[in-house]
């Protein structure tokens, strides 16, 4: 029962005074904010400054592009690299924002240097290259909010690499096993090493092994609809669902237990089976209104069941991992 509810009903069975229902919620804490609110909320916002300057300054750059010579941007772009990560070192309380604002200003200025000289890369060249030339900053601050940071780059140059070795599979009707391998096993792969790296080497937490889990589960799925309505079916529909069971498991094990991870399995795989049923029952015509029932009637039962098997997961390991 919510603590609030929980208050009115004691002071209601008890026939409390207004004085006394007053002092029942001072005691409960109840017009007072979160404790947790203001211990992170500084935090917070000085990690969303960081994330708006250095998205500022490179768009700045950007819009004054034809103003400022050559010499000068490149001077800005480095001057704020220099000066975020010397004050990350030296400055203990402001670490984290300021390390965020150079790694944004790093991926700056490789980008400005490309665009610059027209080196002729790729585009998962600059990312790869800016997630190898920051990973040692990374591995200095060991923090969530860099590995996030981090993680997104260099799953990012992972995607583009796939996309330029299959011909953008993402626009591709039909695609095979070994092209569908770049858009989630590298997001999995990575996913294990942060959750089995020792965490003194790493400090990072659960949610950069979130995020590169929703970057797999997203690129096994997308793989799954594409195998589904191919011309050709490539027989991935099955092996995708096979792979998301199969990890469902897994991160159900206490070992692995995370209710975030286990709920974007689930959501994909009802996701996955509603869309090989509507493909199966809505390719037969003459009768589209009940198929449309029963898939509705499915999709419920399906989530239904999914939501149940992971509150009893989360209750069977004691809410672990929930946060």
């Amino acid at each position: 029962m919510n603590l609030r509810v929980a208050i009115l009903v004691l002071a209601e069975r008890h026939n409390l005074a207004p004085a006394a229902g007053r002092r029942l919620r001072q005691l409960a804490a109840l017009d007072a904010p979160p404790p947790s609110l203001l211990r992170y909320l500084p935090f917070g916002i000085a990690v969303l400054a960081a994330v708006l300057a250095g998205l500022g300054l490179v768009f700045w750059v950007a819009a004054n592009w034809e103003a400022l010579p050559r010499s000068a941007r490149f001077v800005l772009l480095q001057a704020v690299v220099a000066a975020t990560l010397l004050g990350a070192w030296r400055l203990l309380a402001a670490r984290i924002p300021l390390a965020l604002l150079g790694f944004i200003a790093c991926g700056g200025l490789f980008a400005y240097f490309g665009q610059t000289y027209q080196t002729g890369a790729d585009p998962w060249q600059l990312f790869a290259l800016w997630a190898a030339l920051t990973l040692p900053l990374c591995l200095a601050v060991r923090h969530d909010v860099l590995w996030v940071a981090w993680t997104i780059v260099a799953l990012t140059a992972t995607q583009l690499l796939a996309q330029a070795q299959t011909n953008n599979w993402w626009w591709k009707n039909d695609i095979s096993l070994i092209d569908s391998l770049g858009s989630w096993v590298p997001a999995l792969a990575l996913a294990l090493v942060f959750k089995f790296a020792p965490r003194a080497w790493t400090g990072a937490g659960a949610w950069p092994v979130r995020l590169s889990m929703i970057y797999a589960i997203v690129g096994l799925a997308t793989m799954a609809l594409i195998s589904l309505f191919s011309a050709s079916d490539s027989g991935f529909y099955p092996l995708a669902l096979l792979i998301v069971a199969t990890l469902a498991f897994a991160f159900s094990r206490r070992a692995l237990f995370d209710i975030f991870i286990l709920s974007a399995l689930g959501l994909a795989a009802n996701g996955v089976l509603v869309c090989g049923m509507a493909q199966l029952l809505l390719g037969v015509r003459g009768n589209e209104i009940g198929a449309l029932l029963l898939i509705g009637l499915v999709s419920a039962a399906l989530l239904a069941g999914t939501v149940k098997w992971i509150v009893h997961v989360a209750r069977v390991h004691g809410g672990e991992h929930i946060v």
